[in-house]
Protein backbone atom coordinates (compact mmCIF):
# COMPACT_ATOMS: atom_id res chain seq x y z
CA UNK A 1 0.00 0.00 0.00
CA UNK A 2 1.29 3.63 -1.17
CA UNK A 3 2.09 6.19 1.73
CA UNK A 4 -1.09 7.90 0.46
CA UNK A 5 -3.48 5.27 0.84
CA UNK A 6 -2.33 4.67 4.43
CA UNK A 7 -2.97 8.32 4.94
CA UNK A 8 -6.19 7.73 3.14
CA UNK A 9 -6.70 4.85 5.55
CA UNK A 10 -5.57 6.81 8.36
CA UNK A 11 -8.47 9.45 7.88
CA UNK A 12 -11.07 7.30 7.07
CA UNK A 13 -10.70 6.22 10.85
CA UNK A 14 -10.43 9.68 11.70
CA UNK A 15 -14.13 10.26 10.36
CA UNK A 16 -15.50 7.46 11.80
CA UNK A 17 -14.31 8.20 15.50
CA UNK A 18 -15.26 11.86 14.73
CA UNK A 19 -18.67 10.51 13.57
CA UNK A 20 -18.98 8.37 16.56
CA UNK A 21 -18.30 11.61 18.72
CA UNK A 22 -20.63 13.75 17.31
CA UNK A 23 -23.75 10.65 17.56
CA UNK A 24 -22.51 10.68 21.26
CA UNK A 25 -22.35 14.01 21.82
CA UNK A 26 -25.40 14.90 20.05
CA UNK A 27 -27.43 12.03 22.58
CA UNK A 28 -25.64 14.21 25.68
CA UNK A 29 -27.48 17.31 23.72
CA UNK A 30 -31.15 15.85 23.69
CA UNK A 31 -30.81 14.50 27.36
CA UNK A 32 -29.43 17.29 28.67
CA UNK A 33 -32.44 19.55 26.83
CA UNK A 34 -34.76 16.96 28.50
CA UNK A 35 -33.88 17.48 31.77
CA UNK A 36 -33.85 21.11 31.60
CA UNK A 37 -37.41 21.07 30.38
CA UNK A 38 -38.36 18.68 32.86
CA UNK A 39 -36.74 20.67 35.67
CA UNK A 40 -38.23 24.16 34.20
CA UNK A 41 -41.76 22.19 34.63
CA UNK A 42 -41.29 21.15 38.18
CA UNK A 43 -39.23 24.67 39.00
CA UNK A 44 -43.02 26.56 37.68
CA UNK A 45 -44.60 24.64 41.34
CA UNK A 46 -41.75 26.54 43.56
CA UNK A 47 -40.35 29.41 44.44
CA UNK A 48 -36.49 28.78 43.03
CA UNK A 49 -35.80 26.99 39.88
CA UNK A 50 -34.38 23.94 39.67
CA UNK A 51 -32.46 24.09 37.07
CA UNK A 52 -28.82 24.15 38.25
CA UNK A 53 -26.63 26.75 36.44
CA UNK A 54 -24.21 23.93 36.16
CA UNK A 55 -26.36 21.91 33.64
CA UNK A 56 -26.90 25.38 31.37
CA UNK A 57 -23.01 25.94 31.55
CA UNK A 58 -22.92 21.97 30.38
CA UNK A 59 -25.34 22.76 27.70
CA UNK A 60 -23.42 25.09 26.60
CA UNK A 61 -20.27 23.28 26.27
CA UNK A 62 -21.33 20.65 24.62
CA UNK A 63 -22.59 22.63 21.61
CA UNK A 64 -19.37 24.80 21.90
CA UNK A 65 -17.99 21.07 21.62
CA UNK A 66 -20.24 20.00 18.67
CA UNK A 67 -19.49 23.26 16.95
CA UNK A 68 -15.76 21.56 17.35
CA UNK A 69 -16.03 18.30 16.22
CA UNK A 70 -17.78 19.91 12.88
CA UNK A 71 -14.56 21.63 12.30
CA UNK A 72 -12.22 18.66 13.09
CA UNK A 73 -14.72 16.98 10.80
CA UNK A 74 -14.53 20.03 7.80
CA UNK A 75 -10.27 19.71 8.50
CA UNK A 76 -9.91 16.06 7.87
CA UNK A 77 -12.50 16.15 4.87
CA UNK A 78 -10.08 18.72 3.40
CA UNK A 79 -7.10 17.05 4.19
CA UNK A 80 -8.85 14.22 2.40
CA UNK A 81 -9.62 15.89 -0.76
CA UNK A 82 -5.98 17.62 -0.82
CA UNK A 83 -4.70 13.75 -1.07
Amino acid sequence: MSEVGEIRLALAGVVEQIGSAYEHADIARARIADAVAVLSDLGEQHSEPLVPVELRRAAEELERGLRLISSGAAVVADIDARL
